[in-house]
């Protein structure tokens, strides 16, 4: 049999040259929706396969992909952008606007800002730059968990920087389930439980994900480290934002006195 793509000899169901299947269908419906599928979730279920794995034992997965295995999962990045893409996707259909589903959230224990403070319009402005950059925040925390795991935490892995970079991207996507399902939630109860509840969720999904990705250490001493590289990373990312947005605020300032106003309180309460 004759590659269709590469016309190299072929034995099997796919050419060892391109990777083209040998038993090609006419297009049918069938054959068509077969296809959809085998491209969404990859070839031989890699995508359910990466979906069980990652939640039973997230350490292997990231473990085989370190030590070069490509075909077996989705790769890291991929997945995270998948679930990150998964998550507005799913937004979008239960016509959910992430900013009104932030602000929301923030409201429903925080304190109603004094009329005329300006904080009300600096709130709704940190919400609206966090819903517009869900993603960019997202892989933001990424290397900072990274960089407490390999030069704080797990020094004598025998990895190095952009390994270290592996786990999190697989863990960090794999939490954007949580999040999906405290949109849907909300939607069908106007409940923020899981919302709220993914802060904690995730520190015991780190510290569970290390222990089976870490074989040097006992297991309660990487549970423990597991919860730091979540809490420092955050930490480190926190201080970094805040860094930055005070240098944009002392710039906006300098540029724009008259946005400064809008952060002082009122004479007239």
């Amino acid at each position: 049999m004759t590659c269709t793509n590469c016309q190299q000899e072929v034995n099997g169901k796919f050419c060892p040259n391109c990777g083209q299947r040998s038993n090609v269908k006419r297009i049918t419906f069938r054959e068509g929706w077969n296809d959809f599928w085998s491209r969404v979730y990859g070839f031989d279920g890699m995508f359910p396969r990466t979906l069980r794995d990652l939640t039973l034992s997230p350490g292997n997965v990231a473990r085989k992909f370190i030590d070069g295995n490509r075909v077996q999962y989705y790769g890291p990045v991929g997945y995270f952008f998948l679930m990150v893409t998964l998550f507005l996707i799913v937004a979008s259909l239960l016509g959910i606007d992430i900013k009104e589903f932030y602000s929301a959230s923030q409201n429903t224990f925080a304190p109603k800002p004094k009329p005329g403070s300006g904080q009300e319009e600096f709130n709704k402005m940190v919400m609206d730059f966090v819903a517009d950059n869900t993603r960019i925040l997202a892989f933001a925390m990424i290397p900072f968990n990274a960089l407490a795991s390999r030069y704080l935490l797990f020094r004598k892995s025998g990895m190095n920087y952009l390994e270290h970079m592996v786990m999190p991207f697989y863990l960090t996507g794999h939490i954007y389930w949580l999040n999906i399902a405290s949109l849907i939630l909300y939607k069908l109860t106007s409940s923020f439980f899981l919302h709220f509840a993914a802060a904690p969720i995730s520190f015991l999904y780190f510290a569970y994900a290390y222990t089976t990705f870490i074989g040097y250490q006992a297991k309660r001493k990487t549970f423990i480290k597991g919860l730091l590289v979540y809490g420092i990373g955050m930490f480190f990312f926190t201080i970094a934002i805040s860094i930055i947005s005070i240098i944009i605020v002392i710039l906006l300032i300098y540029l724009n006195p008259e946005a400064f106003e809008m952060l002082r309180p009122s004479n007239n309460q």
